[in-house]
């Protein structure tokens, strides 16, 4: 007859013990797939949000650009100066000369608005500007304003 002798080892407590020993290193296995796979889902879903927001959503950004005032204030300070030292001033030149340095204040702020408009851009004083931008759009202005693109201060650019 076999008999079978109780072992303080073979207990089944120790059994199951080293049953689930086994296991876990299979479920740990398991376990990191599973971490891998969440971790690539959420970086996929992560740059295709990204990326559709930028293309629907995210204006791009312009940029800056830089127009000279001092240099188109400095010429109509010159047409004015010589609309009013020629010789036979007519009072009418003299209210004209007025009305025109009157006017141009309200005739720059308009022509930088659109110029803002036109480039979808910051518009910077030169004045105020350490290190240029790309972009000079002093010519355009003067464009806007009825001077031409070459006028100078010291040229005067008026028509005596």
């Amino acid at each position: 007859m076999t008999e079978f002798i109780r072992d303080e080892s073979n207990s089944i407590e120790e059994l199951a013990t080293k049953d689930q020993a086994v296991a876990q290193p299979e479920m740990g296995c398991d376990f990191l797939m599973a971490s891998w796979i969440s971790l690539l889902m959420a970086l996929l879903v992560s740059t295709v949000t990204l990326a559709a927001y930028h293309s629907w959503l995210a204006k791009p950004t312009a940029g800056f650009a830089v127009v000279d005032l001092a240099s188109v204030v400095k010429i109509k300070e010159t047409e004015f100066t010589t609309l009013l030292s020629r010789p036979n001033v007519s009072d009418e030149d003299r209210e004209a000369a007025y009305l025109m340095v009157s006017r141009i204040g309200p005739a720059i702020e308009r022509a930088v608005d659109r110029l803002q408009k036109e480039c979808g851009c910051t518009i910077v004083v030169k004045s105020a500007v350490i290190a240029g931008p790309a972009e000079d759009l002093t010519p355009r202005l003067k464009a806007m304003l009825g001077m031409s693109p070459g006028t100078e201060a010291q040229g005067f650019g008026v028509k005596p």
